[in-house]
């Protein structure tokens, strides 16, 4: 392994810097750390917004982002080192060093300015290079905290640790250009204080009446060759007809699955009551028309993303359980609605939306993880395995790929014009906000490179579709009103 040095703030060191140091030591590498006094101080606009935000979060911050003191974590500099990594948050770099950029530029500053403009920035590892600038590891990451600053700091952090674990494992020869960006100005540090401020009011008071991000399926009938993507631009065609709920509950994750002529709709069923998802089913007429859904698969935890497929003369389910840190194998007993436990196939893992399938001879399997960089939303896992019931192994020491963009997966594998495809989730407006059709252009151990081809964003996101020879599903959010008195407030 490699002898790495880590150039960090001496008065900001923060949690993430701690964790990252005894990560690398857990991963077999010598690390000894420099402190640097600061170059540079931030706009004391920053400080407002950050003030506000604790105000408003009553002083709760992401680990990630609370403050740590020196200790034995941070051994004395002996000046030797194979890697070197500047994370001191200066624009003002040192020589030698691999320096992270945000959006094309060094700094803790360049990355407030995105994420004060409510938007991630594109994260890339420089090396020291006197001709043109190159990268040695980028990412896009995802903001589950929402357009916060602190929260992006983290989510920030997380994924940089990724890049430079992956960085520190991999060495930096391999290299490519920096992506170049044209990026909008950010707003002044001022008016995005008080977009904070009347946001969260407005939020809160619309919360009393109106469910947002309310999930609902829509389903199509095929005709002829139609191709999968038609119609996802237009959700408010008559094309599409909708899975009806009582407001009470949502419905998401679609999933078809033909047996003995009939055409099944599994799904994720959320009733707000519980907080907790289940895995429910119905059938569908030949026109598309979903009949009554019934739940059929029940646990402790929540449920959702229920795919079902057929593999070694039997039917199976991998419905996810990111919550319990499980990933579950269901094998039907009696189709569609009694389903039994086969085996765990991979514990201790917080996996989300895994995804099986079989490929040139070989299973695989796709996943979003939440332990690499604290989010499903922007991190993918790849594992290869002999069957469904595994042993599933993962293909490399780390992700397969971190873009909140189109990491996230968002239904089955499927071919098409020759090649492997894979929907995924646009994460970069939030979870589930909108889809991708990636071309899959290298798949195998330590390889993983696609394509986004094809982007739907509609107004409030869509993260899942599927489809038969005949049918096809997607879902797709928007506001729903909790009563329908008050159906006027959700447009």
């Amino acid at each position: 392994m490699s002898r790495l040095r880590l150039l960090l703030p001496e008065a900001g060191l923060k949690r993430w810097h701690r964790l990252l140091a005894e990560r690398l030591i857990d991963d077999g590498h010598s690390v000894a750390v420099a402190l640097r006094p600061p170059r540079g101080a931030p706009p004391p606009s920053t400080a407002l917004i950050e003030a506000l935000e604790d105000l408003l979060n009553r002083g709760r911050r992401p680990s990630a982002c609370e403050a740590e003191a020196p200790g034995a974590w941070s051994a004395a500099d002996d000046g030797d080192a194979d890697l070197t990594f500047d994370l001191t948050g200066s624009a003002e770099t040192e020589a030698g060093a691999i320096v992270p950029h945000f959006d094309g530029a060094p700094g803790d500053g360049a990355c407030d300015a995105a994420l004060i403009a409510g938007r991630a920035p594109w994260i890339e590892l420089i090396v020291p290079n006197d001709a043109a600038a190159l990268a040695c590891a980028d990412a896009l990451p995802a903001l589950p905290g929402g357009r916060r600053l602190i929260a992006g700091r983290a989510a920030v952090a997380n994924v940089l640790s990724s890049l430079v674990r992956h960085v520190a494992a991999n060495g930096a020869s391999e290299t490519r250009p920096v992506r170049a960006r044209a990026i909008a100005p950010a707003p002044t540090q001022f008016g995005a204080a008080t977009a904070l401020l009347s946001g969260l009011i407005a939020r809160r008071l619309r919360q009393l009446v109106v469910h947002d991000g309310h999930w609902r399926i829509g389903l199509r009938r095929r005709s002829g060759e139609d191709a999968l993507m038609t119609g996802l631009n237009h959700i408010h065609s008559p094309i599409w007809r909708w899975l009806p709920d009582d407001r009470q509950r949502y419905f998401a994750d679609p999933f078809l699955f033909e047996e003995g002529g009939v055409t099944y709709l599994f799904c994720e069923e959320f009733p707000y009551a519980t907080g907790k998802g289940v895995i429910s089913v119905s059938t569908l007429d030949e026109a598309g028309v979903p009949g009554p859904t019934r739940i059929v698969l029940e646990q402790p935890f929540h449920l959702s993303y229920p795919l079902v497929f057929r593999a070694e003369g039997e039917i199976w389910m991998m419905p996810e359980s990111g919550g319990n840190r499980t990933l579950d194998l269901y094998r039907a007993e009696h189709f569609p609605d009694r389903w039994k436990l086969e085996r765990t196939l991979i514990a201790g893992a917080e996996l989300a939306d895994a995804t099986p399938f079989f490929h040139n001879g070989q299973w695989w399997l796709m996943a979003a993880s939440g332990d690499l960089t604290g989010s499903t939303w922007d991190t993918l896992v790849l594992y290869s395995g002999g069957g469904p019931l595994g042993p599933w192994t993962p293909t490399s020491n780390g992700p397969a790929l971190i873009d909140a963009s189109a990491a996230r997966p968002a239904g089955h594998i499927f071919t098409h014009e020759g090649a492997l495809w894979r929907p995924a989730q646009d994460c970069r407006a939030g979870y589930g906000a909108g889809l991708a059709l990636c071309r899959i252009d290298a798949l195998g151990p330590g390889r993983f490179a696609q394509a986004p081809m094809l982007r739907f964003a509609p107004p409030g996101g869509m993260h899942t579709i599927n489809a038969t020879e005949r049918f096809v599903a997607m879902d797709v959010a928007g506001p729903r009103a909790r009563f329908a008195w008050a159906e006027g407030l959700a447009p």
